[in-house]
């Protein structure tokens, strides 16, 4: 099944590329790292998969399991095509595996490229999948510096103040596990309380927040803000 054409490749960043989407993904072993380097495809369960892979490029988190080199992203590589497979298509040399039936999404990807320098992980001990940028990606120091919300905040932030709305940052409102809205507009017809998504937040190891409490949230995505932070405040005006 081919889920996607294939892709231009991007050797190098420049600032019109800013908003790439990097999926980030896990590898556990050698075994998956040296297929990727050399046989240049990434496999990932159908049951564990983001809800979408619109991606150009893959980072490959490499887990504990690597030694000294783990616990950090080394490597990252364009995304080609897309296939969705049964195991046993993916490895027909395992095909009395246990999960043999089971459909895998398998990522053609390019040549991989090494970062200048390696992202350690600190603060995110059970890492499974993140969307990045491509920009952020190439300057990160800490898996820390790849979530986007901030940047996102801040966007949307600088272009509501330049159409001299009335914005605060941090609005405290009743949200259970999300106290503060990122941001609150004010108009005429009262207030707009956003609040600022990572790309497939819901597929994170994270725990999901109670946004039953606040009557009327506005919820958007980090990457869509960063790729067009004026479409989306006339989306939000348009819309609200």
């Amino acid at each position: 099944m081919h889920l996607a054409p294939d892709r231009p490749t991007y050797p190098q960043a420049h600032p019109a590329d800013a908003w790439i989407p990097v999926l980030v993904a896990v590898v556990n072993n050698p075994t998956d790292f040296d297929r990727a380097r050399d046989q240049h495809w990434y496999r990932i369960p159908l049951k564990r998969a983001p809800r979408q892979i619109a991606a150009e490029y893959l980072a490959l988190y490499q887990t504990a399991k690597f030694g000294a080199g783990g616990q950090r992203i080394h490597y990252y590589a364009p995304i080609l095509r897309y296939h969705l497979l049964s195991r046993r298509e993916l490895l027909p040399q395992q095909a009395d595996h246990p999960r043999a039936h089971e459909q895998y999404f398998k990522l053609e990807i390019g040549e991989l490229l090494e970062l200048a320098h390696p992202i350690t992980n600190t603060r995110h001990p059970r890492l499974t999948f993140l969307y990045t940028t491509l920009e952020r990606l190439l300057v990160a120091k800490d898996v820390n510096d790849l979530w986007l919300r901030s940047a996102a905040r801040q966007k949307l932030y600088n272009v509501i103040q330049e159409r001299g709305l009335a914005v605060e940052c941090w609005y405290p409102v009743d949200m259970g596990d999300r106290p503060e809205a990122d941001l609150a507009l004010f108009g005429p017809h009262g207030r707009l309380t956003l609040y600022i998504d990572e790309p497939e937040w819901d597929e994170l190891d994270e725990v999901q927040p109670a946004y039953e409490a606040d009557r009327s949230p506005i919820h958007l995505n980090a990457l869509d803000i960063l790729r067009d932070p004026e479409q989306a405040l006339r989306n939000l005006i348009q819309n609200h």
